[in-house]
C-alpha cells in the first residue's frame, strides 16, 4: 500500500502570530540542544502552543506518516543555528544541530499512544546542504568543501532526529533541495553534487526522500546511494511526470513520492479573483477529493508499485488557515484510501 504523509509546512494556529513564532524559535533551539524542559519555559510558551496545535490537526488528517509542524522559514531554521555554532565554516557544532519541534513532537506522541494505542510514525525535514549553500554569500560559485561541511551539519540535524521510543518513530527523512534543477551551479561537476547529496544522508538508518521541485534533477539522487525516494510536484507542475520514467526507477532501484494535491495557493487566490470570489472557504481552496484521486491514479497507472508515498504537494504553510489546510490532507487521505480500496 503506498504511505499517506505530508511534506511539512503548515499555517500558524490563530492564537500565535508569526512574529511571536520566529522571535523566539532560536531560543526554543539553544532550550532544547541544551537539556532544558520548553513547556516549562514562559518565553517558548508561543513556539511550543504553534507546534503542538498544528501537529494535533495534522494528526486528525489521519496520514500514515506525519511530518513534525514546520513554521519557520525553511532556510533560516537551518542557516542561522549553523552560522551561530559553527566549529569551521558552516560546519555546525553538533550539540546544536536538533529541531526543537521534535522535542513537542515527543510529548504530543506519548498522548496519540494512549489515544491510540500505536506509535506516532513521523517524518523530519531538514534543508538541503545544496539549498542552504545558495544561502552564503558564495552564491552559485561552489567550493566543494564548503559544501561537504554543509552536507556534514546536514547529516547531524538528520541523525539527531531519529527518534524511536514506545511513543515514537522517525520512519522517514527527507533533504529539501528545490532549487536544484533550477539554477547553474559553478566551479562543479556532476559527482560533487552527488557526494554532497550522499554525504548529507550518510548512515541514516530510515527511509530517505529527496524532496524536488523539477524532477528534471533526477540525475543526481538516481546516481546517489542513500536516497531511495524522489519526490515529484505532480499537481501543482503536472509536467513533472514527463521527465522521469518508472524504467528509470526501477534501474536505479528508486521509488517515488507523488504529491497528488495541488497547494499552490496563490494561483488558486488569484483564479477565485477572477471569478469575483475575494474570500473563498476552505472547501473551495482544497482540491476536490475526485480531482486528487484521478492525479493519483494517473501517477498510478504510469508508476505502479514504485509510487512508495503520495500525499500533497508542498506550500500548506502560506494558506490562509489550519482549517483550509487540514481538509486538504483529509481529501488527499481519502481520495488516495478509496482509490487503493477501488
Amino acid at each position: 500500500m503506498v504511505i499517506i504523509d505530508d511534506i511539512g509546512s503548515f499555517p500558524l494556529p490563530a492564537s500565535v502570530s508569526r512574529e511571536e513564532f520566529n522571535g523566539v524559535y532560536l531560543d526554543a533551539l539553544a532550550a532544547f540542544a541544551e537539556g532544558k524542559r520548553l513547556e516549562e519555559e514562559p518565553r517558548l510558551k508561543p513556539f511550543y502552543s504553534a507546534v503542538s496545535s498544528s501537529l494535533r490537526a495534522k494528526l486528525e488528517a489521519q496520514l500514515d506518516v506525519v511530518t513534525y509542524p514546520q513554521h519557520f522559514d525553511m532556510h533560516r531554521q537551518f542557516m542561522e543555528p549553523i552560522e551561530r555554532y559553527q566549529r569551521e565554516p558552516f560546519l555546525i557544532e553538533e550539540k546544536y544541530a536538533v529541531i526543537p519541534e521534535l522535542y513537542v513532537v515527543e510529548r504530543e506522541a506519548e498522548r496519540y499512544y494512549e489515544e491510540r494505542g500505536e506509535r506516532l510514525r513521523l517524518r523530519v525535514c531538514v534543508t538541503g546542504a545544496i539549498e542552504l549553500y545558495l544561502k552564503t554569500p558564495f552564491g552559485f560559485n561552489v567550493y566543494e568543501e564548503v559544501l561537504m561541511n554543509m552536507a556534514r551539519s546536514v547529516n547531524a540535524f538528520l541523525r539527531n532526529s531519529l527518534l524511536n521510543t514506545k511513543h515514537v518513530v522517525t520512519e522517514v527523512v527527507s533533504i529539501d533541495e528545490p532549487s536544484l534543477g533550477f539554477v547553474d551551479l559553478l566551479n562543479i561537476e556532476k559527482e560533487g553534487i552527488i557526494r554532497a547529496l550522499e554525504e548529507s544522508v550518510r548512515g541514516i538508518n530510515a527511509k530517505v526522500q529527496i524532496h524536488l521541485h523539477t524532477l528534471k534533477a533526477a540525475e543526481y539522487p538516481l546516481e546517489a546511494n542513500g536516497i531511495h525516494i524522489l519526490t515529484g510536484e505532480f499537481a501543482s507542475s503536472p509536467e513533472n511526470i514527463n521527465f522521469i520514467s518508472k524504467r528509470e526507477l526501477e534501474s536505479s532501484d528508486k521509488f517515488l513520492r507523488g504529491g497528488v494535491a495541488s497547494t499552490s495557493i496563490d494561483r488558486k487566490l488569484g483564479s477565485f479573483v477572477e471569478r469575483g470570489i475575494k474570500h473563498p472557504t476552505p472547501e473551495q481552496l482544497a482540491d476536490s477529493v475526485d480531482e486528487i484521486k484521478a492525479i493519483y491514479l494517473r501517477l498510478k497507472g504510469r508508476f505502479g508499485e514504485r509510487m512508495l508515498f503520495a500525499g500533497p504537494d508542498c506550500g500548506l504553510g502560506s494558506w490562509p488557515s489550519q482549517e483550509a489546510a487540514q481538509l486538504v490532507l483529509k481529501r488527499t487521505v481519502r481520495a488516495i484510501r478509496e482509490a487503493e480500496n477501488g
